[in-house]
C-alpha cells in the first residue's frame, strides 16, 4: 500500500477511527502516504469492490438530493448519514457534500447554505491524507459557489461570501471572501472597497 507497511495502514486507520469517533478532541486527522496514485489504505477504492461500489451508491444518492430544489430531504438524509444538523437549517439546490465523511459534518441552528456551495471533509495530497471536522455554528451564511476545505469552523453570525475559497477559520460575526479567503472582522472597513 504505497510506501506504507499493512501494520502502519491498521494503525493509522485505527488512528481515523478514534477521530471519526470523538475520542480525540481534533479537529483534523492527518497522515502520510505514498503518491495517491498508489493504494493508500484511506481511498474507498482500496477496500472491496462491493463496499467500493455502496460508496458510489451512496455518494450518487446524496448528490442527486441535493440537486433537488426541496430542504427538508437533503436535510433528512444527510442526518442519516451521520451529519449533525441543527434546527432551521437551509441548503439550496445543487450544493455537494463530501458522501465519504458526513459524520464530520456539523451545521449549527440557523445557517443558510447557498446554491452550488461545497463542502469537503477530507482531501488526498501528494503524499498525504486529511480528513477533517467542518462546524458552520449557528446563523452563518455559507454563500453560493463558496468552498469550505475540511478542518474548518465558520463562526456564529458570520458570512462566507460567494465564490469564496475558505482554508481556515472564520470568527463569529466576521466575513470571507476571496480566493484564498481573506477575513474581515467585525466592524473593520474592508480596504478593496
Amino acid at each position: 500500500m504505497g510506501n506504507l507497511g499493512e501494520n502502519d495502514i491498521r494503525e493509522a486507520l485505527k488512528g481515523l477511527r478514534e477521530f471519526r469517533s470523538g475520542k480525540t478532541n481534533d479537529r483534523i486527522f492527518e497522515y502520510p502516504t505514498g503518491h495517491p496514485s498508489s493504494p493508500t489504505g484511506f481511498c474507498f477504492c482500496d477496500k472491496s469492490v462491493l463496499k467500493t461500489i455502496a460508496v458510489c451508491i451512496r455518494g450518487g444518492i446524496l448528490a442527486f438530493v441535493l440537486k433537488l430544489p426541496f430542504n427538508r430531504p437533503k436535510v433528512s438524509l444527510l442526518r442519516k448519514m451521520g451529519a449533525k444538523i441543527g434546527k432551521n437549517v437551509y441548503i439550496s439546490a445543487g450544493v455537494w457534500i463530501d458522501p465519504v465523511y458526513t459524520d464530520l459534518l456539523t451545521i449549527e441552528d440557523n445557517v443558510m447554505i447557498g446554491m452550488f456551495a461545497t463542502i469537503v471533509m477530507h482531501e488526498f495530497r501528494i503524499n498525504g491524507f486529511r480528513a477533517g471536522k467542518v462546524i458552520l455554528r449557528e446563523g452563518s451564511l455559507i454563500g453560493g459557489n463558496a468552498a469550505i476545505r475540511c478542518g474548518v469552523e465558520v463562526g456564529a453570525g458570520a458570512t462566507v461570501a460567494a465564490g469564496t475559497v475558505l482554508g481556515k477559520d472564520v470568527p463569529p460575526g466576521a466575513i470571507a471572501r476571496g480566493n484564498p479567503a481573506r477575513i474581515i472582522n467585525k466592524g473593520e472597513k474592508d480596504a478593496e472597497k
